[in-house]
C-alpha cells in the first residue's frame, strides 16, 4: 500500500482512536518506507493525555527498528484552529519531535489530532506530490502520468 496523501494517514489512524463514535485516548505512529509504502502502524499508548514528550523516545526507537524513512503521528484531541504560530504546547512538542527525528534521518510528514467529528492536521492534507513543501518526498503518483489522460487533474 503506497500512501499518497495526508488524508490517507488520517484514515489509517482513525479506527484506532475513534471507535463507535467514542474517542479513545491513544497516540498512534504510522511508519512509511523510502517509497512511501506502509511499514508499520501501532498504538504507542492507550493513555494519551495531551503531551508527546513522554513518548518521544519510544516513537523514534520503534521507527528506527522498523526501518521507516517517513512517519506521522495521530492522537486523540484537536487543537485550536486559530493558532497559526504553533504556540500551543502539543504543536511545539510535535515540532521538537520532528527535529529529533530529522537528526536520526527520519522525516515527519504528518501530525493529526482527531476527535469524534473530524481531525486537525499540522501538515499536508492533500496529495504529497501536489504539496508545496513536498519537494523532498518521493513521487507517488507516477502511474497517473502514464494514464490516457496524461496528467492528474
Amino acid at each position: 500500500m503506497i500512501i499518497q496523501a495526508g488524508f490517507d494517514l488520517q484514515i489509517l489512524a482513525r479506527p484506532l482512536i475513534v471507535q463507535d463514535e467514542k474517542l479513545y485516548p491513544r497516540l498512534v505512529v504510522i511508519g512509511l518506507d523510502a517509497e512511501m509504502q506502509l511499514e508499520s502502524i501501532r498504538v504507542v499508548t492507550e493513555s494519551f493525555e495531551g503531551s508527546l514528550n513522554p513518548f518521544r523516545d519510544a516513537i523514534l526507537e520503534d521507527l528506527d527498528i522498523e526501518g521507516s524513512t517517513y512517519f506521522a503521528i495521530a492522537h486523540a484531541g484537536i487543537w485550536a484552529e486559530d493558532d497559526y504560530f504553533n504556540e500551543q504546547p502539543i504543536l511545539a512538542e510535535a515540532k521538537h519531535l520532528s527535529e529529533a527525528a530529522a537528526r536520526q534521518g527520519l522525516h515527519m510528514i504528518g501530525h493529526f489530532g482527531l476527535d469524534e467529528n473530524g481531525y486537525m492536521s499540522n501538515g499536508p492534507h492533500s496529495y504529497f506530490d501536489q504539496y508545496v513543501l513536498g519537494d523532498d518526498l518521493p513521487e507517488t503518483m507516477l502511474h497517473w502520468v502514464h494514464s490516457r489522460f496524461g496528467k492528474c487533474a
